[in-house]
């Protein structure tokens, strides 16, 4: 059992505070926004008292980053779009090569579903069981989503090359 303390929520802060920033940044597609929902995710998390582990914490951090940003995408204040190239020039940008930038713009462009699953699977290195659990989903869920995933941007590819 992990109790939440002050140097437990900097220690978590530390550790994935950069996911939670990703994942908001895949929703809202603003950095400035992004970071709020950094910080308003680890309020949250303050106010709770203790986790079976570490999955545990992961799991509720991911949960709860993706709810408040489709909360402000939802909002009255947020209806507005921004270039994926603005987007992309955060921190999220910072080790990928232009193929890399291509093949996240092509998972970005993937329908939610899909997208959410591919991006937990191959960018926050998650286990189908990991995001099954997250998305309240069966794992079989999961690779099915990675399959069509997978043959979406197999097509996407194949269409750039022509």
């Amino acid at each position: 059992m992990i109790v939440i303390s002050k140097d437990s929520i900097e220690e978590l802060f530390d550790r994935y505070s950069d996911m939670v920033y990703r994942i908001s940044l895949n929703i809202v597609r603003n950095c400035e926004e992004a970071q709020d929902i950094v910080m308003d995710t680890f309020m949250a998390l303050m106010k709770q008292d203790s986790f079976n582990d570490d999955g545990h914490i992961k799991a509720w951090l991911i949960r709860t980053a993706e709810n408040k940003s489709i909360n402000v995408v939802r909002s009255a204040r947020v209806r507005r779009t921004q270039p994926l190239d603005e987007m992309l020039s955060g921190t999220l940008s910072g080790g990928l090569n232009e193929a890399e930038h291509e093949l996240l713009d092509m998972v970005m462009r993937l329908p939610k579903k899909l997208r959410t699953t591919v991006y937990m699977y191959y960018y926050e290195d998650m286990s189908a069981a990991q995001i099954a659990s997250v998305l309240g989903i069966s794992e079989n869920t999961v690779y099915k989503r990675l399959q069509r995933g997978r043959n979406a941007l197999k097509i996407d590819l194949e269409g750039e090359a022509i």
